[in-house]
């Protein structure tokens, strides 16, 4: 932990300084004398709660003692403010403490020291804190990244890495980046613990509630698709929630976000698999297409791949029919349609099928993909960020060409001067996925009462 003293200039000193120095002072002391009861003398993240209520002891002991001692009295908003200057100089994380410790805070922006924003509740704003310099912004990264395989330094300008808390950290150094730049996207995995918690916040029609869990009991294959930050990881993550537990769950990702295991008490016969990337040597590598053949020689019922962004693709479709069923996979696209065509181009990046057929390729997804949830993000009138699905395919197991044929079952669109989601019936559902309903045991005329009963409650 730093010792570094508050730095003020003899003859202008304010009696916030001189306040801002003595409980300082006597905060550092009581952190030092409660880390030497432990091994490990570094301040970690998860200290932060206790520090809160040293800094806090400290300043109300301050503020009773000033009117005998000498001390500079201050008023009652100048002794907030010291407070959280304190405690910024104190823990781990600076001065984005108060920010990640906000359940409204969605996603944090440093530009540099001086420049830091915050999408809170769908609004981005200023978050009215800085960095006293760009040494301090690093270390505070540091901080955040442990003692982990994550590093940051000038020979890997370059991190991203998942946080304690799910949230995912990306970090860029000059001259690469200019400013530094930081970016923490949250994932709020109290917020969101079930299908329903989506329907609450208008992200997903209650009608698709009941069918979302149908679809996950009757193992279809699905992709969830959409941009950067539409939602997509959280989606896929609530969709394996719906999985029963009887069933063995093989999660893949390049950085761990989905949390299977820790989310709203974790799931029982789960592994989450990493990649991880080459050391300073060049050696080490494990790529996703490594993990998921590996997966398969685990007895999983079901795989689920964080994200496809390369040949790997073609692996996470072997195994939608290599028994099984009931797999998905996220990835970006504009559209239910485009996540299918960017699929194809994924899978035929593999050198084994640098040279295929397009339309065999198109016919192999085709006959493997049953679902795809296209995700959006869009402001909404009111100014704020909102998520919601866009449209919800169902593959029809046909081709036209050489791109798959996809039945749009939902749509998100505007109506009479207003948006909302137009949903279609489930009485002409594509052949192969009638299918596995019946085999399932599921009863598509109780699916429809369900959506008729949500149709009901969502509004």
């Amino acid at each position: 932990m730093s010792t570094r003293q508050l730095g003020v200039v003899p003859g202008a000193v304010s009696d916030e300084q001189i306040a801002e120095a003595r409980v300082l002072t006597r905060v550092q002391v009581g952190i030092t004398e409660q880390l030497s009861l432990r091994a490990e003398t570094r301040v970690r993240v998860e200290d932060r709660a206790w520090i809160e209520a040293l800094v806090q002891e400290e300043v109300e002991r301050y503020h009773a003692r000033a009117p005998h001692n000498g001390s500079p009295v201050l008023d009652r908003d100048s002794y907030a403010i010291l407070r959280r200057r304190v405690l910024f100089r104190v823990t781990p994380l600076g001065p984005l403490t108060e920010l990640l410790a906000d359940p409204l805070v969605e996603e944090v922006i440093v530009n540099g020291p001086h420049e830091v924003l915050v999408l809170r509740d769908g609004i981005q704003e200023a978050a009215g804190v800085e960095f006293a310099s760009e040494e301090e912004l690093l270390q505070t990264v540091r901080q955040m990244l442990g003692n982990g395989s994550s590093r940051l330094d000038r020979a890997s300008p370059m991190v991203t890495a998942t946080l304690e808390d799910g949230s995912r950290i990306n970090a860029v150094l000059p001259p690469v980046a200019m400013p530094m730049a930081v970016t923490i996207r949250r994932h709020q995995l109290a917020r969101f613990g079930q299908l329903a918690d989506l329907a609450h916040a208008n992200t997903l029609p209650w009608e698709l509630v009941p069918l979302f869990q149908a679809a996950v009991l009757a193992r279809l294959n699905f992709v969830v698709s959409g941009g950067t930050g539409s939602g997509k990881t959280t989606m896929l993550r609530l969709l394996i929630r719906e999985v029963p537990s009887a069933e063995r769950i093989i999660t893949i990702e390049d950085q761990r976000e989905l949390h299977i295991r820790s989310a709203a008490g974790g799931r029982a016969n789960t592994i989450s698999l990493e990649a991880r990337e080459a050391n300073t040597e060049g050696s080490g590598e494990i790529t996703i297409q490594q993990l998921v053949r590996n997966a398969l020689r685990q007895r999983p019922d079901r795989i689920f791949v964080g994200e496809s962004r390369g040949p790997e693709a073609l692996d996470v479709i072997d195994a939608m029919g290599t028994g099984h069923d009931g797999s998905g996979t996220t990835l970006h696209a504009n559209s239910v349609r485009d996540a299918l065509t960017r699929l194809a181009a994924l899978v035929r990046r593999h050198p084994a099928q640098v040279r295929a057929d397009p339309g065999a390729v198109a016919r192999e997804i085709a006959n493997k993909v049953d679902m795809v949830v296209h995700l959006v993000r869009f402001q909404g009138p009111d100014g704020r960020d909102r998520r919601v699905v866009g449209a919800l395919g169902l593959v029809t197991g046909q081709v036209e060409g050489e791109i798959p044929v996809v039945e749009e079952l939902c749509r998100y669109e505007r109506a009479r001067g207003e948006w909302r989601w137009s949903i279609g019936r489930l009485d002409d559902l594509p052949p192969k996925i009638a299918d596995k309903f019946e085999g399932a045991g599921i009863d598509l005329n109780l699916v429809v009462a369900a959506l008729g009963s949500a149709s009901v409650r969502g509004r």
